[in-house]
């Protein structure tokens, strides 16, 4: 009867039975003794990334920077316009906290392994070190699907037992620098076969059978690349040329660390390919990227992507997030535009974009992050950019809670900020104005989907805000608490307290929605 080989991805087993042709001793304790030799099972148990199972929520940061640890996301924004954003975050994957259940051999002495990319005919190579003096012993080539051949070690005798496969259908000739003692040994990195697992287990084999499970780790940084367009921007209907940066084509792996050195070569990137073309949200195979930038936020994203007919040349900087070997993540580029509905939102007519970050703030800072850097500037109403008694930086602002010196009590004319028309004073850049009361309003009345974060005490903290969701949830516009000044002495009041929205509305006039 055929039988059939059910494959699965990171984990599968293998067991040797070992079938003696010789004369066995006399020991009816089936345990070998002196120099003799024990006849050792292995059973893979899977494979894993360092990062298996730590996943978290997002960390907050200010100035657009990073933030990372096992258990945060990183995370960086650029302003495309001022009503344009791209973020880009990088989280531990859902895939790597996965437990799979084991798959074992029978007695047909056959390799069933479960799971892409681990599929019949799969090859690793166990390699047997000594101890005593770290030399080279014995090794063995394995594949998956296959009759497995045995391994004979000396009963007693402690060994340092390498494993190591590509992912792949083959192997390399074992080197000569593999059969060096395991303090030299070394394989080559390729990167035609990037998916480089490795695991070294101190083993002393004491009966005549011996089973030892080995978990493979995955050496290479692997990146899912998702691309999402939120607020109304339509469907992605090309990515092309994307790359994600740097990445080296090659590199050196001691056996006995399992740590890659000797990257030496940058290539043009690890290229990505993309499918599920014409929805929101598009995602790339998952690519190994061979790198280790030491803790420092070097990786970058370059990609031709048209959305809702239009074609832009992407290329976030390389400065975007930590390429950390072992760990397998997401790479969530978002494309979105700051903005509320401001009539009926099952109506896209009726979405209004906004500034994504207030006047006078930090334009570098991520606009949805609650940091002191996006708390902006502030004006009396009717003011200019800077007009003396009138306004206040943001700097001063967060330098000075007193009254202001110099504050001008005095009214602004009629008409100073206009509610028909964007007027001489209107401090907004081209193409944007103050909002209106109204329009205020009908942002509250049409956006019910309100997210608050923040302890909203009044202890001047600059981590409280909140946040307009979309119909479909994603997060649209970001309001912090800044607080305001008071209109007779320009003193600070009620920075990051829990103010009603009403009054968020009544202070925050640095918002400007599209003309």
């Amino acid at each position: 009867m055929k039988k059939n080989m059910y494959l699965l991805r990171n984990m599968f087993a293998i067991t040797t039975l070992l079938f003696l042709g010789s004369c066995r001793s006399t020991d009816t304790e089936n345990t070998l003794s002196g120099n003799g030799t024990s006849a050792v099972s292995f059973k893979l148990m899977g494979s894993d990334y360092a990062d298996s199972g730590k996943l978290s929520g997002q960390a907050s940061l200010a100035k657009g920077g990073i933030i990372n640890s096992e258990n945060q996301v990183q995370r960086h924004s650029v302003l495309i316009t001022p009503s344009s954003v791209i973020t880009a975050e990088l989280s531990p994957s859902t895939e790597s906290s996965k437990v799979l259940g084991q798959a074992s051999l029978g007695a047909s002495s056959v390799a069933a392994v479960t799971g892409d990319p681990i599929t019949s005919g799969v090859k690793f190579r166990i390699i047997a070190y000594r101890q005593s003096n770290g030399n080279y012993h014995t090794h063995q080539d394995y594949t998956v699907g296959q009759t497995a051949v045995p391994m004979m070690l000396d009963n007693g005798a402690a060994y340092n037992i390498v494993v190591y496969s590509y992912g792949t259908t083959g192997l390399p000739v074992i080197s000569s620098g593999e059969q060096n003692n395991i303090s030299s040994a070394s394989v080559n990195y390729d990167d035609s076969n990037r998916d480089f697992m490795y695991q070294k287990l101190s083993f002393t084999p004491t009966n005549t059978t011996n089973t030892l499970n080995i978990t493979l780790r995955h050496k290479v940084a692997q990146i899912t690349t998702i691309v999402n367009s939120v607020a109304s921007l339509g469907n992605i209907t090309s990515i092309t040329g994307g790359v994600l940066t740097p990445h080296y084509s090659d590199g050196v792996v001691s056996l006995s660390s399992g740590v890659m050195s000797g990257r030496s070569t940058l290539s043009s990137g690890a290229a990505l390919s993309f499918s599920g073309l014409n929805t929101t949200t598009v995602t790339s195979d998952p690519v190994f990227v061979n790198n280790d930038t030491g803790g420092s936020a070097t990786g970058g994203f370059s990609a031709s992507i048209t959305i809702g007919g239009t074609t832009k040349n992407i290329s976030l900087p390389n400065s975007l997030f930590k390429i950390t070997p072992e760990n397998q993540s997401n790479l969530t580029i978002n494309f979105g535009k700051c903005g509320a509905y401001i009539g009926a939102n099952t109506n896209s007519a009726n979405y209004k974009e906004f500034m994504c970050h207030n006047l006078g703030a930090d334009t570098n800072a991520d606009p949805f992050t609650p940091a002191a850097a996006i708390h902006g500037a502030k004006y009396q109403w009717g003011a200019q950019t800077s007009e003396t008694g009138r306004y206040i930086s943001q700097s001063d602002d967060q330098s000075n809670s007193s009254a202001i010196s110099g504050w001008n009590s005095t009214a602004k004319p009629n008409g100073s900020w206009s509610d028909t028309s964007k007027t001489d004073n209107d401090p907004c850049p081209e193409g944007y104005r103050v909002p209106t009361r109204a329009q205020w309003q009908a942002v509250i009345d049409n956006n019910p989907n309100v997210e608050r974060v923040g302890s909203w005490a009044n202890d001047g903290n600059y981590t409280t805000a909140l946040y307009f969701r979309n119909p479909s949830n994603v997060r649209t516009l970001m309001l912090p608490a800044a607080g305001f000044r008071n209109y007779t002495d320009g003193a600070l009041h009620n920075r990051g307290s829990a103010a009603t929205i009403g009054v968020l509305v009544k202070l925050l006039l640095m918002r400007q929605p599209v003309l």
